[in-house]
């Protein structure tokens, strides 16, 4: 990715509120969205690739990102649809192979597929779909799935128990000395918001997909990270650490969901 794309896409997100009003009113999608909500959402962090903006916006990229995702790819048709696993939203499905998108940071999306193009990330699906997708198309898809709010639901599947849970809370602030497990807020923040533009948010992630990607990790399967810290890491996790771990961030509250919430809404009585 150049440079001026990369700047390029930042200013997009910065102008969709501008120039986007018609593709809105033509498609509803995502739980429609309205333009009041995009031009607040274009303030939240994690929406952008975090690039020095300089270029002029192109209002053409959030639509083919749009595109891509309801399987209008180029070389590809209804079979590359995101929306098929991931969902309009980006809410995936919890099943632990299909991830949340809904406003994970943009060049990480982006650096996901160029590593499944590459196979520095196998995956029997995701790989075919990224080698697949035109240049243009991996940022725009990235771009459309960062901008859009994340939700506010409840990732947290069946139930654990408290001793373990804890486990993992302390497994996230404080890392085990023991172990020599750092803290994941080392890396993803106090509150498991990520820090953009390359490190994902953990904080209402699956746990499922989060049990998953760090196997794999341990495994040597997914060796995609910078400086190998994430295996190194894995390696050092029991299957304990690993589930305790993912439940607990399975069940923060990720404050830029809270973002999406309308101030009436947080405002109105039994609201938490």
């Amino acid at each position: 990715m150049t440079m001026r794309n990369f700047r390029k896409t930042a200013v997009v997100l910065l102008s969709l509120g501008m120039g986007f009003g018609v593709a809105l009113q033509a498609q509803d999608f995502a739980g429609g969205l309205g333009n009041a909500e995009l031009e607040r959402r274009l303030g939240v962090e994690s929406v952008l690739f975090n690039a020095t903006i300089k270029d002029a916006p192109d209002d053409d990229m959030i639509e083919l990102g749009r595109l891509v995702a309801m399987g209008g790819a180029e070389n590809g048709g209804s079979g590359m649809a995101c929306i098929t696993c991931h969902g309009v939203e980006g809410h995936g499905d919890g099943s632990g192979a299909f991830p949340r998108l809904d406003g994970q940071a943009g060049w990480y999306l982006y650096k996901q597929l160029n590593d499944y193009a590459s196979g520095a990330r196998p995956n029997r699906v995701m790989s075919g779909i990224a080698e697949r997708l035109t240049e243009p198309e991996r940022e725009a898809v990235s771009a459309y799935y960062a901008a859009l709010p994340a939700g506010t639901f409840d990732t947290a599947r069946g139930r654990i128990d408290g001793t373990l849970l804890q486990w993992g809370g302390q497994l996230a602030a404080v890392g085990s000395a023991e172990k020599g497990i750092p803290a994941c807020v080392n890396c993803h923040g106090p509150q498991g918001t990520g820090l953009p533009p390359s490190v994902p948010y953990l904080a209402g992630q699956y746990a499922g997909y989060m049990e998953l990607q760090l196997t794999l990790w341990q495994d040597g399967v997914r060796d995609n990270d910078a400086m190998n810290v994430m295996e190194a890491i894995a390696r050092k996790m029991s299957e304990e650490d690993i589930r305790a771990v993912s439940e607990y961030y399975a069940r923060v509250a990720n404050p830029a969901e809270m973002e999406a919430i309308p101030a009436r809404e947080l405002d109105a009585p039994g609201a938490q």
